[in-house]
């Protein structure tokens, strides 16, 4: 298990009280897109996105999967607020993929300036990286946000994703996720059907697991529970 002290003492590092108050000063007009931003950073420290988070972390953590010579990736990281502290001194390398170039410049410059962190910009179903092939954890716990894992790089006929709501994807002779194997994964979606950024939540845990890689074999299932809507958590080998 995680010591939940020591990552809190590297989180209260990163998060400066400085922070803090100008994120929560009452002055909304001048400088209000960087005070945003600096919400946006405190969220990613909530007491929800901790709790989520370390569900994830200590179910890997009770599979001792992880080692020196590890590396993993994270999809959708976000900041990488949590589960970079958490894995940093346990791995040999992390590297962290998001969309929102602002997040990653953060992160990279800001929050994580003195780690050694491969910090990406890009949508992770664009492209199949080099940094793929040698790793042995891949995380996501941002599901929601995106299409079903199973459609990263997925194998053809294109005609299997006609009727899928997130239209046909690019297809390949092999799909990506054959191409990782062994690797390991770790996913997490919600129900939060209300927040307008989650595209692709599920009901319950059974809905996610058909999210899945069809290669998939889950390790470990689980349910947070959280009134906005349950977050799940699906931890397996591919």
């Amino acid at each position: 298990m995680i010591d939940i002290k020591q990552l809190q003492t590297i989180i209260d590092n990163l998060i400066t009280q400085s922070m803090r108050d100008f994120a929560n000063s009452p002055d909304l007009d001048k400088n209000r897109l960087r005070q945003l931003r600096q919400k946006d950073v405190l969220d990613s420290f909530s007491p929800n996105q901790f709790l989520s988070k370390m569900n994830l972390i200590n179910h890997i953590k009770s599979l001792n999967i992880l080692n020196k010579d590890s590396e993993i990736v994270v999809f959708g990281s976000w900041y990488g607020s949590i589960l970079i502290p958490a894995f940093y001194n346990e791995v040999k390398k992390i590297t962290c993929i998001d969309m929102d170039s602002d997040v990653i410049y953060r992160a990279k410059y800001e929050l994580f300036k003195d780690f050694d962190v491969d910090f990406i910009t890009d949508d992770i179903f664009n492209t199949y990286r080099d940094q793929y092939k040698d790793t042995t954890l891949f995380i996501n716990t941002s599901c929601e946000h995106m299409r079903p894992m199973k459609e990263w790089g997925p194998e053809g006929p294109k005609s299997k994703f006609f009727d899928n709501k997130f239209g046909v994807p690019k297809t390949y002779k092999t799909s990506w996720w054959k191409k990782v194997s062994p690797a390991y994964f770790a996913f997490q979606s919600n129900a939060m059907f209300d927040i307008p950024t989650h595209i692709n939540c599920v009901n319950n845990i059974d809905e996610f697991k058909k999210q899945l890689p069809d290669n998939a074999e889950v390790l470990i299932e689980d349910t947070i529970p959280d009134k906005r809507g349950n977050r799940f958590t699906l931890i397996g080998k591919i």
